[in-house]
């Protein structure tokens, strides 16, 4: 039977049942459609308040994503300075120690010519001194010859020897009247040679006057790894083996030379490295004089 025809049923549909709207629900239904509608509405809100709040907050995201972008670009920047920076401290450190080894080359060759000078020098100071025992030997020898009579010399002395002895041998009897002779001789020869020497003299002083007056030389080229020069000037300016020979630079005289060739018009001689002042070096171009002229 229906509820409508029913007093008793309705009223207790009635009274357990809520209306809304014109709609009727039970009490439990109607409490869980109210909270349904409730929660709906919260989550509304919740959603509307979370797109303001993304909206707002969007272009500070936006500007957080492009800083970082920046960021990055600089620290990428940096990082590949610093690679570069790195690279350039290799690199100096390899030059470094390519300019030590050079260093180190350079030390070994100057050592290396230190002791080929001192070697050098030590060669020419023997070498001098056997020039100098040789000029002695010839001097003695010029002494000797000196001594000789005239018109004898070294390829006929044993010649003439030989006559005087057979002419001693065959002339016994003239002996005294030789001896006397030959005193005669003796004194004229003396005679003799002291005025060849007066004459010597006479024509040497010319000489020296002559060459003081006369002589004009250049260097042209020098050795100094043997330690020679040669002079532009020879014999065709009565230079000899025997000339003493300054060098000079400007007013000042930086050493000596000892001459070892002549020739018409070439000269070469050893440097005296005894006479040459430390830290001087002889070079083309510098003037040759006589020693005669300079005392």
């Amino acid at each position: 039977m229906s509820h409508r025809n029913n007093p008793a049923q309705k009223t207790l549909l009635t009274s357990n049942t809520s209306c809304n709207w014109q709609i009727c629900l039970p009490t439990a239904d109607y409490n869980y459609f109210l909270m349904t509608k409730v929660l709906f509405l919260l989550s509304i809100v919740v959603m509307a308040v979370a797109f303001i709040f993304g909206w707002r907050n969007r272009q500070t995201f936006v500007d957080a994503r492009l800083a970082r972008q920046v960021i990055d670009r600089s620290i990428g920047s940096e990082f590949t300075l610093a690679n570069n920076a790195a690279n350039e401290v290799v690199a100096i450190k390899a030059d470094v120690t390519t300019r030590a080894g050079e260093l180190e080359s350079v030390k070994t060759r100057l050592e290396q010519a230190q002791i080929k000078l001192r070697n050098v020098k030590n060669d020419a100071d023997r070498t001098t001194a056997d020039k100098d025992l040789v000029d002695k030997e010839i001097a003695n020898i010029k002494t000797k010859m000196e001594k000789l009579p005239e018109g004898v010399t070294l390829e006929t002395v044993g010649e003439s020897i030989n006559k005087q002895k057979a002419l001693i041998a065959d002339n016994e009897n003239k002996a005294k009247q030789i001896q006397e002779n030959v005193v005669a001789k003796e004194k004229e020869l003396k005679k003799a040679n002291d005025d060849r020497s007066e004459i010597h003299k006479r024509l040497e002083d010319r000489k020296k006057l002559y060459n003081r007056n006369s002589l004009s030389a250049t260097i042209v080229a020098v050795n100094n790894d043997w330690g020679f020069v040669v002079i532009d000037a020879g014999k065709n300016k009565e230079i000899t083996t025997d000339t003493k020979l300054l060098i000079t630079r400007g007013n000042q005289t930086i050493g000596k030379l000892n001459i070892v060739s002549v020739d018409g018009s070439k000269t070469v001689a050893n440097i005296d490295m005894k006479s040459i002042r430390r830290g001087v070096f002889v070079a083309p171009g510098d003037r040759v004089i006589l020693e005669t002229l300079y005392q």
